[in-house]
């Protein structure tokens, strides 16, 4: 059941009647108005980004579980990232070579490996976790990877809906630059008492979508995928019962939309309704077009709505 974040009830049981008469309106639609639809390629795009940025915070769930049952003699590790290409993922762990190396008589400053693996998209496992002993310096490519993530975090985190816990994927372009998704689980105070009153509960709304220059230190552009905070039940609901989220702006769900629903798969199906459209998220990650909205709302001036989902050329 969708909360807003000051405690109130976004749908009861007359928000699920509105969800079937939505859902009864846009079969209803007359044909003609069903060729105003988002065209598939963007539908595809969105799927895979969604999907992308699913797979990457899987990775670094599954590898901060992996390092705690098998890294008792590694050397602290400040962060991971992972970085998908066509042979396998690979998952770094990140630490700083000054601090850590100094036991071994050896003097360098910057970031370091202190340890990785492997990760299979696929499988959804890791391979085996390897230590460096000791540390060894991480490459350009992978402090450019950790930079992008660090400035995509100060450009977010002293936003009014930025904030820690974070969850974080980084995907590098065809063109090098960066596209980092900066998604903040920090809940106020109302949002807090909610989840407590769900039961468990997962919040949409606090998410970015930060552009990086190749160097990994320039931030080029940061924006706003949603202009609400809605929080999400994570209970069990009856099967085929959906949940509603609502976008004010944009056309499309933002593909954060779509890795939180392959994170939590209890939110399948989430209905998505955009100003003109309605689409269905399903457990897999399937975006699909339901028809147009019923009660479109007025143009607005650009702003948080999501715009492209990304390149999805990426590696």
């Amino acid at each position: 059941m969708a909360m807003t974040p000051r405690g109130g009830f976004d749908w009861a049981a007359a928000g699920r009647a509105s969800l079937r008469c939505l859902c009864l309106a846009a079969a209803l639609t007359p044909l003609a108005a069903q060729n105003d639809r988002p065209p598939a390629e963007a539908l595809a795009s969105l799927q895979e980004r969604g999907r992308l940025i699913a797979l990457y915070l899987q990775a670094v769930d599954k590898a901060a579980d992996l390092l705690k049952a098998q890294g008792s003699g590694a050397s602290p590790s400040d962060r991971t990232v992972v970085i998908p290409d066509r042979e396998g993922w690979r998952v770094i762990y990140v630490g700083d070579s000054s601090r850590d190396l100094a036991a071994s008589g050896m003097v360098r400053k910057g970031l370091s490996i202190v340890a990785e693996t492997t990760f299979s998209p696929d499988a959804g496992q890791l391979g085996t976790l390897g230590l460096a002993s000791p540390p060894r310096t991480a490459s350009a490519t992978i402090q450019s990877y950790v930079r992008s993530l660090e400035q995509a975090e100060i450009a977010t985190i002293g936003r009014p809906e930025g904030g820690r816990p974070l969850l974080e994927a980084v995907v590098r372009e065809k063109d090098a630059t960066f596209t980092v998704y900066v998604i903040s689980q920090q809940k106020e105070g109302g949002e807090r008492d909610v989840a407590a009153g769900m039961g468990g509960s997962v919040l949409f709304g606090r998410d970015f979508m930060v552009r990086i220059a190749a160097s990994g230190r320039q931030v080029l552009s940061v924006e706003k995928l949603h202009d609400r905070n809605t929080s999400m039940s994570l209970q069990p609901r009856a099967p085929g019962t959906p949940l509603l989220h609502e976008h004010d702006q944009g056309d499309l769900p933002a593909p954060t939309d779509v890795a939180l629903v392959l994170r939590h798969r209890v939110l399948a199906p989430l209905l998505v309704l955009t100003p003109r459209f309605m689409f269905r998220i399903d457990a897999e990650g399937a975006v699909t077009w339901l028809g147009p909205n019923p009660n479109p709302k007025p143009a607005t001036s650009q702003g948080a709505g999501p715009a492209s989902p990304g390149r999805a050329d990426a590696p």
